[in-house]
């Protein structure tokens, strides 16, 4: 004896269009979220403001710190236009840190004129005191708003430190840097 069971055509029909329904709504490919277009900054301290301004021309990054000591963080989601500017609106800078996961860059400025720049290359292989010239070198420049001179302590202006070329790229797109000011 065979059993047979009878499904009426119309509830048929509802259960396929059910089971297509479901095989094409769960076979639709997963789109991850879009990826951020803009850097990304964290900073440590409330008192530090960074900001990030990508022009044709290359990357500024502005850091305004109240305490004067400071650290910060830079996630570039895509190609990392060249040169990048890091400006200090500080007064003096005694030290300023920049570490791309790889090699970390040493700056200081003395506070005395005439503004003497000592730089290092802190590598795995050891540090790397460096001379202008160097390919990793950064240009660091004193910048017055003012009519004054460009002196330290520095009233109102920045220290702009160009990275050397190629510091970041595609392998290297997070940037970690800290600051400490003299007159803090």
């Amino acid at each position: 004896m065979t059993h047979s069971t009878f499904c009426p055509a119309p509830i048929r029909l509802a259960l396929y269009a059910c089971c297509m329904a479901l095989l094409v709504t769960g076979c639709r490919p997963i789109t991850p979220p879009p990826a951020p277009s803009a850097p990304v900054v964290e900073t440590v301290e409330q008192g530090d403001q960074v900001s990030i301004f990508v022009e044709e021309k290359g990357v500024r990054i502005d850091v305004h710190s109240e305490r004067g000591i400071g650290a910060a963080q830079v996630r570039f989601p895509g190609p990392i236009g060249s040169p990048i500017v890091v400006a200090f609106h500080l007064q003096g800078l005694e030290q300023a840190v920049f570490d791309n996961g790889e090699r970390r860059l040493e700056i200081s400025v003395s506070s005395q004129d005439p503004s003497t720049v000592l730089q290092s290359l802190v590598t795995q292989q050891g540090v790397l005191p460096l001379s202008e010239g160097d390919p990793f070198w950064a240009r660091v420049e004193i910048v017055a708003e003012n009519s004054d001179l460009p002196t330290i302590p520095l009233r109102q202006g920045r220290i702009e430190v160009t990275l050397p070329s190629g510091f970041l790229d595609a392998r290297h797109s997070v940037l970690s840097l800290r600051w400490i000011d003299f007159y803090r």
